[in-house]
């Protein structure tokens, strides 16, 4: 096959997206089958994102050293399958908690990096990205499948299948080609940071990240354990994932239109309301099938307000201190904030006989992300 084919390219997409999905879906239930408890968890998964705030800037700023995001996805990719024969064979919690935040991590790094591959190739992005989704939900799928049926050490055998093949497509693809700009904004990090902390609506979506990425982090992180606690099965664990993130397609698609037709504002708050609703149905502990079925609410809140965060800082910071403010909200909603609550969580659901206080606590942050978006103001009508 020819390289630099668009088979690659959705290669790439597809397996790095299907790996990636076997850690990320079933973490968190392998650890409570080996017998973790929900604080051990919570330590060990809350570790992924505060390793990810210092791994994403400098795997970005390798591959601007050396032209080159896909040497450095290689690289880092051939780290995590070394990490994870480490992590299939050790039941030692220092030993699992360095080995599996550092895949997280790595794969979290990598992510901007292939996509800026794609981005580059060809072929529409669009198009490569939905095998993304696709891959995913597969492998979740497949993963809830074979823990139940074979062993759950299967889906890390699966995570060796995925990388492997990954790797392989990234060989045959391109490196984006560089751009050469005759000039250049200088500023000081200090200037940048200085600028931002003054800009209140900036703040204000801050704290709006950190309360919504926080609760959303540990629903995805506990939901395996959760569904497992009120009868469900690793198989019904994989199902969930697998509609969640097939209903992001849609969405995907139909990002222009839904952006172009509601405010930014009003596209928050609804995405806000459908977690509160979401999380306040959990804490009622209904039967697993059901839990299941409103997956709908899982996949739109979260893809409504990612497709939205770009844009959003893009119209009320000033141009030359976008990426910076990105890597900002980044680090203050997926990092500290989704470390913060997952340790809390963690802490609340080894403190209780039931998850219900859990989600009914997920419920409360997501009100409160759903207050700072009534006060956000935007500058576009």
């Amino acid at each position: 096959m020819k390289k630099n084919s668009y088979m690659y390219h959705a290669g790439t997409s597809f397996f790095f997206y299907f790996a990636f999905a076997c850690y990320n879906a079933m973490l968190a239930l392998y650890l409570s089958d080996i017998h973790f408890n929900a604080q051990q968890i919570s330590l060990i998964t809350s570790s992924a994102p505060l390793f990810s705030i210092f791994a994403q800037p400098y795997l970005g700023t390798l591959a601007d050293r050396f032209r080159s995001p896909r040497k450095v996805s290689l690289v880092a990719l051939f780290i995590t399958v070394v990490m994870n024969v480490i992590f299939m064979f050790s039941h030692q919690l220092i030993i699992l908690l360095i080995t599996s935040a550092t895949i997280l991590a790595l794969f979290n790094a990598v992510t901007p990096l292939t996509d800026r591959i794609g981005v580059s190739s060809p072929y529409d992005f669009g198009k490569i990205r939905l095998w993304g989704s696709v891959g995913y939900a597969i492998s979740a799928q497949l993963c809830g499948f074979v823990y139940d049926v074979i062993a759950p050490i299967s889906i890390f055998v699966i995570f060796l299948f995925g990388t492997i093949t990954v790797l392989i497509c990234i060989l045959r693809v391109n490196d984006p080609e560089e751009v050469q700009t005759e000039t250049k904004v200088e500023y000081s990090s200090k200037e940048a940071y200085k600028s931002l902390f003054k800009n209140k609506q900036y703040i204000i979506f801050l704290l709006i990240s950190f309360f919504f990425w926080g609760a959303c982090t540990a629903n995805f992180t506990y939901i395996s354990v959760f569904i497992k606690s009120v009868g469900g099965t690793a198989s019904m664990v994989g199902t969930y994932q697998l509609f969640a993130t097939l209903f992001e397609v849609p969405a995907i698609l139909a990002t222009d239109f839904i952006i172009k037709k509601f405010s930014y504002k009003h596209i928050m708050l609804f995405a806000c309301a459908m977690s509160v609703v979401n999380f306040v149905w959990y804490a009622t502990l209904p039967n697993p099938n059901l839990i299941v079925a409103v997956f709908v609410f899982k996949g739109l809140s979260t893809i409504l307000f990612t497709m939205i965060t770009v844009r959003l800082i893009m119209e009320i910071v000033e141009d030359k201190y976008v990426s910076t403010a990105f890597g900002l909200q980044a680090t203050v909603g997926r990092g500290i904030g989704a470390a913060v609550v997952q340790l809390i969580g963690g802490k609340m659901i080894d403190s209780f006989s039931t998850m219900t206080p859990f989600y009914l606590f997920l419920s409360l942050l997501i009100v409160t992300a759903l207050v700072l978006s009534l006060t956000f103001k935007e500058k576009r009508a």
